[in-house]
């Protein structure tokens, strides 16, 4: 797909130096290109002076200095390795770019290194190069940066060429719309996605989905609308077998539409999605 995507002009993307997120890198390269946007590379340290259970054992100073020595020296080979893949990937497809090490252990320098970006691409179960025990939802809350979660197991050719936009007439699921409008305006197939509407017919006017559709449509969006019963399924449930029966390979949703409090102990859609999901989601709040 050639079409130049419009908006987003720079695109953060976390990485280490699994073979996962190797492939993270591509996907994010390729976005850049499509987009005409800069692509800024961070890798996250891990390691650092009491951060290993053996490090415990270690007394005396020079015992000490020789593993701050060594960690460093590993650490630096690590983003040395890192660093290599992420240039070779820019020299590839000719893009603009930068490469930023962060401590992966300092939630302030992986906040601000996302806040000035249009879009964050991360892995996805684990977002590597986020500081431990961050998640995506987290960090998306924390910058309002919209993310994109891309599975290890994705191994599809394409990310946004056939798209499921979940709608539930909720500030968020139109904030999502926004951000995602340049993968939205290029796609082959958009489909606005209402599930469960006779539950709160006051949300969506006379036909649900409608008027976000035909907005989408005045944006030169190819979109469908589908409306669905979740009979006894959740609605991440009834999203995500919408998403794989018509072989989408992007779910745009609009994160914790409702109190995250209440998600967090009840769970909810937002929860539910990014724990089972195996294809690409554009998360936004």
């Amino acid at each position: 797909m050639n079409t130049m995507l419009a908006n987003w002009k720079s695109i953060a993307v976390f990485l280490d130096d699994t073979p996962q997120s190797e492939k993270i890198c591509d996907y994010a390269a390729d976005l850049a290109l499509r987009c005409g946007a800069h692509l800024i590379g961070i890798h996250g340290i891990q390691g650092f002076p009491g951060s290993f259970p053996e490090d415990s054992f270690v007394h005396g100073k020079q015992a000490i200095n020789a593993l701050i020595d060594r960690q460093r020296a590993t650490e630096e080979k690590r983003a040395f390795a890192v660093a290599r893949r992420f240039v070779a990937v820019a020299r590839k497809q000719d893009i603009s770019t930068e490469f930023r090490v962060i401590w992966a252990g300092s939630a302030d320098d992986a906040v601000l290194n996302a806040l000035h970006c249009d879009l964050v691409v991360l892995g996805h179960p684990l977002p590597r190069g986020l500081p431990e025990a961050w998640t995506a939802d987290r960090l998306l809350i924390a910058t309002g940066v919209p993310l994109l979660a891309i599975p290890d197991g994705w191994n599809s050719g394409t990310i946004g060429t056939n798209v499921i936009v979940a709608w539930n007439g909720s500030r968020e699921a139109r904030r999502a719309i926004t951000d995602a409008m340049p993968l939205l305006s290029a796609a082959q197939s958009v489909t606005v996605l209402v599930v469960n509407s006779a539950k709160i017919p006051q949300k969506y006017g006379a036909e649900p989905g409608s008027d976000i559709s035909l907005y989408l449509a005045r944006h030169g969006v190819q979109v469908e609308l589908q409306q669905a019963g979740a009979g006894g399924a959740s609605i991440a449930k009834t999203i995500l077998s919408k998403a794989t029966e018509q072989n989408a390979d992007l779910i745009v949703i609009g994160a914790y539409s409702h109190k995250r409090t209440s998600e967090i102990f009840f769970g909810g859609v937002t929860r539910e999605i990014l724990t089972s999901i195996s294809m690409p989601v554009l998360l936004s709040r």
